[in-house]
């Protein structure tokens, strides 16, 4: 059963007190974002407009999400996946494939075997080698929180796709990643269109590289008026939210915060009256 919550504020016959949910999703709709959390059978959409968490350390199993959603049967801890064995996806046999695919002789996954791209892609001026399957790119990106990116390679499947985008971060000299500090820096400062297309034009003289293309419409002020200082996930987060990009939601409390959403997943959290769904 989902519910969006806001929906549930408008029902006066709901009794509110303090409850304990497990936020089992955050993900991006376009540049809409979407939180979602489990509690006694329900799974509610939580209102990013002003937020109230008081984050939970561990992290259990987010459970299944194939034909509808499904509570993890053992409520597995979980660390670096959202998912333990059981509850994943049949088309992803093996979790390590999700961010590091191996020898995938024997493999019966359709995840790994779908078309990837690799692409070059600009947060502020700093850039990065990244890949995803082709059909996922501009959610990927959104996921991200990039302002522009290119299409440098399309590939047969993701073991490829892997092998690519470290001979190109090789050749190029260009990372696979680009750190929360100068992702959050650069919130604070003007896009500089003329650094990326230089940028950009570098790389284009090297490898053959596609369209230079920009993601105007993420939901967050630019630029901000301060760097966000960002905050450890577990513990208090109390404020109005200021905007959204990629991972973060910056909420003001004594200076501009930030908190990275996609680390509440799997983690149990209470929350605020203005959340809560009735009984």
């Amino acid at each position: 059963m989902f519910r969006d919550a806001r929906s549930l504020l408008d029902d006066r016959k709901t009794i509110f007190k303090e409850r304990e949910v497990h936020v089992v999703s955050f993900r991006w709709s376009e540049f809409k974002p979407i939180l979602k959390a489990y509690e006694d059978g329900d799974i509610i959409e939580l209102d990013l407009g002003y937020i109230d968490f008081n984050v939970g350390q561990e992290k259990t199993c987010v459970g299944s999400f194939d034909g509808g959603y499904t509570p993890c049967p053992e409520s597995r801890r979980v660390s670096r996946f959202l998912q333990c064995q059981i509850c994943v996806p049949p088309d992803i046999p093996r979790l390590k494939c999700i961010f590091d695919p191996g020898d995938c002789e024997g493999c019966e996954g359709g995840f790994c075997s779908e078309e990837h791209v690799v692409y070059l892609a600009f947060h502020g001026i700093h850039s990065k080698i990244g890949m995803t399957m082709r059909e996922r790119l501009k959610t990927r990106l959104i996921e991200q929180g990039a302002d522009a990116y290119a299409i440098l390679a399309t590939v047969g499947d993701r073991i490829d796709a892997r092998r690519s985008e470290k001979s190109l971060s090789e050749e190029l000299n260009i990372p696979q990643r680009v750190g929360a500090k100068n992702r959050l820096k650069y919130m604070a400062r003007k896009l500089d269109r003329d650094i990326i297309e230089r940028k950009y034009r570098s790389v284009r003289n090297r490898v053959p590289v596609g369209k230079l293309n920009y993601l105007r419409d993420h939901p967050i002020p630019r630029p901000l008026r301060a760097e966000p200082t960002l905050r450890a996930t577990a513990g208090i987060h109390r404020g109005k939210q200021v905007g959204l990009k990629g991972p973060f939601l910056i909420y003001e409390n004594a200076g501009l915060q930030a908190l990275d959403l996609t680390d509440l997943q799997g983690r149990k959290m209470r929350i605020s009256e203005s959340y809560y769904r009735s009984d």
